[in-house]
């Protein structure tokens, strides 16, 4: 059999984590492919030109601190005790025997996920005044509100049925025990296996919030889906504060899902500010604020249910109980405190 060979400056620079990519690729072909003969020579080379106690230090815990992290993402301690020099050639050859291990798996990890497909996303955008029905290939059904956005994988060959949501939706779930449906609303997951609930992640607000209205769900941030932080019951709602990361959990005020499904616009205790800005993503409108206008409002909240009132009708209503009142030209509204 024929093996490609190596030097002993290339290999140091490996476990130094100074490589090239290309130099990487070549040293993980290097040792995948070999026995262990020539690579232990090559380290017992460099073993005898180390002071004894320096051995553990500069070779072996450098080479296995480094491998752990090119595999595993993360540093280790490995101990090694002042010892005999024989006794370290002893481990010298432990250690080459784990290189070939785990570095073996590693270049096997790499090779093979070039060849790997990657996952499909399907993204669904509702650029529409009325929600828009979305059908899942597991037959759950989304309502997804104006100016939202959904994005889903197939589904198929995984156990976690994968939903991603910027904006607003109603969803029906289809149950399924053995593949949970995760929603990811940026640092949020939402994690049920057949349920009705409605979530509201608009980027702009600075809460994520979701209103259970069957079922259960489970709460967990998107990074560490397994663990659950808040457990929601019917009537239940859950705000999750961006920027302090806390959950406060409430009763819902609204919960007939006829009208998230029809398209009404559904305010639970949702700051003043917040229902403005949803009106006018809705009518397309832009709103501004006079000076101290905003500051004034920021402390106020609205439950209303609005279904086929005008967009000017809404606004009139909204800032007539918060004492203001708004002058509109063309699609520009600007709000100002009652004199």
């Amino acid at each position: 059999m024929h093996f490609m060979k190596i030097d002993k400056a290339l290999l140091s620079k490996y476990f130094d984590g100074t490589c090239t990519p290309q130099e990487e690729q070549r040293v993980l072909s290097y040792l995948a492919g070999q026995d262990h003969q020539e690579f232990i020579a090559l380290m017992e080379q460099s073993w005898e030109e180390v002071p004894a106690d320096n051995i553990g230090e500069d070779i072996t815990r450098r080479m296995l601190l480094q491998l752990e992290m090119k595999t595993y993402g993360r540093k280790g301690i490995i101990p090694i005790e002042h010892a005999s020099r024989g006794w370290r050639k002893n481990w010298l050859r432990v250690a080459a025997a784990l290189v070939f291990i785990v570095t073996g798996a590693t270049y096997w990890f790499i090779t093979q996920r070039k060849h790997t497909a990657p996952i499909t996303w399907t993204t669904i955008y509702n650029h529409h005044n009325n929600p828009e029905l979305a059908v899942l290939p597991d037959n759950s059904k989304v309502w997804l509100a104006p100016g939202s956005k959904l994005s889903y994988t197939p589904f198929t060959g995984k156990a976690e049925r994968s939903i991603k949501l910027d904006g607003e939706a109603f969803f029906n779930v289809a149950q399924n025990a053995a593949r949970p449906f995760v929603v990811y609303t940026g640092e949020l997951a939402t994690r049920v296996l057949g349920t009705t609930f409605n979530i509201e992640a608009y980027p702009h607000e600075a809460a994520v919030r979701v209103s259970l209205v069957s079922g259960m769900v489970a709460v967990a941030p998107a990074d560490s889906i397994d663990q659950v932080v808040a457990q929601l019951h019917p009537g239940d709602v859950m705000d999750y504060e961006k920027s302090s990361r806390t959950f406060k959990r409430q009763q819902i005020r609204i919960s007939d899902p006829e009208e998230w499904m029809k398209g009404s616009l559904v305010f639970n205790d949702l700051l003043l500010t917040d229902a403005l800005q949803r009106v006018a993503a809705r009518y397309h409108l832009v709103i501004h604020y006079a000076k101290g206008t905003q500051s004034a409002l920021s402390d106020k909240k609205i439950t209303a249910i609005f279904r086929k009132e005008s967009s000017s009708e809404i606004l009139n209503n909204i800032l007539f109980i918060s004492n203001c009142y708004m002058q509109q030209r063309g699609q520009d509204i600007t709000v100002y405190n009652m004199p």
